[in-house]
Formats: structure tokens, C-alpha cells, sequence
């Protein structure tokens, strides 16, 4: 059955009212939003990326080496030293520098101690006493061949301020222990010298002592020419005044 009161449709919302406002502002933010958005991603493109701190940080200094180069280190290897001075330079001028075209090899020290410690040695140096010297006065010098070419070397004995003479008989009886039984001494002259021959009788080289400036020598060999040519090789050589 119908009744007699028929219900009508709602009206539609005047303008103005509540829920139209709130769509408007909605609309109204969003297109808002978008466009700061788009204003915000062109800024950020057009903006230039900075350098991080690690590609801009200087990078250390290198450390400076301590020690020199290599090219200073070989030409200091290769830079030429200073040869030591001689122990006795008066005795080893004295010395014959070559023999027979050989050249020699020369050195020098001081005490008899340095020539070894046997029987012979201390008592030469034992006897610089009755020099009025001391052990340490005495100046020793050796020429040989290195090569072992010439079979000969020549000793000198100098003291400063002892007459040759008196070293040459503390030479022959302490060193060269003429006074010895079995050894031989004899007078013998090489290249117009006065020397003497000492033979041991061992049929070994033999010792030819002589005086030459302030300094007494002895050429060992078993040749008894060769001793001549040392001898004729030291008087080409202007030696020391006596007590030089």
C-alpha cells in the first residue's frame, strides 16, 4: 500500500559549504606539491657536485731518505783512500824499491816484538838497553816480492841517534846469533860493501849483514849474486847521514 507523504531526493550541497572547501584545498596542495617538486629536482641538477675532502686533501710530502743517494754512495766506494803513513819512512826510503826489474813491496814497525816473539826477537829487543834505548826505539823494515818471484828479502835496523856500528854488532850477535855453535860468520864484499856472511849450516838461505848510511841491513838469500845486486840498488839511493 502507498501512503498518502512521498520522501523527496536530498538537495546537492550549496556552494560554499564544508566538504566543497576541503576538495578546493586538496586540488589546491597538490598541484602545490608537484610543482615544488619539479622547481626542487631542476635546483639539484643544475647544481654543481663539490670535491669530496679526500681527492682535495693534499697528499703528504715524501719522507727525505737519510741516507745519501747511491750515485754519492759509489763514488765514495769508488773515491780513492789514504794510504797510512809508514811506521819508520827514514829506514824505508833506505830500502831498495826494486831488484833485477822486480819491484818490492816495502813495510815498516817499530820493537823487535813485531818481528815474533821467538828466542831471536827478544833478545834484540832486550838488548836496545846497552843502546841506551828502549824496545820501542828500534825501526824495522821488510822489502820482498809479493809474487815470491825473487827469493830474497832484505831487513833494516835503524835506532835514531845510534852510530851504525854499534847496531850492526846488537844485529849479528842478538838477531843473527853469530856467538851460536854451528853458526858461521865471514867477511864477504858485495858490489864493493863490507859485509858479512852468516851460514847457518843448514843448507839454507844465508844472511849477508852491512851498514849503509845510519842503518844495518841484512839481504837473506842463498844467492849470493842476488845479495850483490840488492846491495848495488841501495847505494843508487843517497842514504841518511849517521845519527839522522
Amino acid at each position: 500500500m502507498r501512503s498518502k507523504y512521498r520522501r523527496r531526493p536530498p538537495p546537492p550541497p550549496p556552494r560554499g559549504s564544508p566538504r566543497m572547501s576541503q576538495a578546493l584545498v586538496g586540488l589546491v596542495l597538490l598541484v602545490l606539491g608537484a610543482a615544488l617538486a619539479l622547481s626542487v629536482e631542476r635546483l639539484v641538477s643544475n647544481t654543481p657536485v663539490p670535491e669530496t675532502q679526500a681527492t682535495a686533501a693534499p697528499s703528504a710530502p715524501p719522507s727525505v731518505a737519510s741516507s745519501p743517494p747511491a750515485s754519492a754512495q759509489a763514488a765514495a766506494s769508488t773515491a780513492p783512500s789514504a794510504s797510512p803513513s809508514p811506521a819508520a819512512p827514514v829506514l824505508e826510503a833506505e830500502m831498495p824499491h826494486s831488484i833485477n826489474g822486480t819491484t818490492l813491496t816495502i813495510q815498516s814497525a817499530t820493537n823487535a816484538a813485531s818481528l815474533g816473539s821467538d828466542s831471536s826477537s827478544r833478545a834484540l829487543g832486550a838488548a836496545m838497553t846497552s843502546l841506551g834505548k828502549k824496545p820501542g826505539d828500534l825501526e824495522i823494515a821488510e822489502a820482498y816480492d809479493a809474487s815470491g818471484a825473487l827469493a830474497l828479502t832484505v831487513l833494516g835496523f835503524r835506532v835514531a841517534g845510534v852510530d851504525a856500528t854499534k847496531l850492526r854488532s846488537v844485529v849479528l850477535d842478538a838477531w843473527l846469533s853469530t856467538n851460536t855453535p854451528g853458526v858461521t860468520s865471514s867477511s864477504v864484499s858485495l858490489s864493493g860493501t863490507a859485509s858479512t856472511k852468516v851460514d847457518y849450516g843448514d843448507g839454507g838461505p844465508n844472511d849477508f849483514a852491512f851498514v849503509h848510511g845510519d842503518s844495518v841491513f841484512v839481504v837473506v838469500t842463498a844467492d849470493q849474486s842476488l845479495a850483490a845486486n840488492a846491495v848495488a840498488a841501495m847505494a843508487a839511493i843517497s842514504p841518511s847521514p849517521p845519527g839522522g
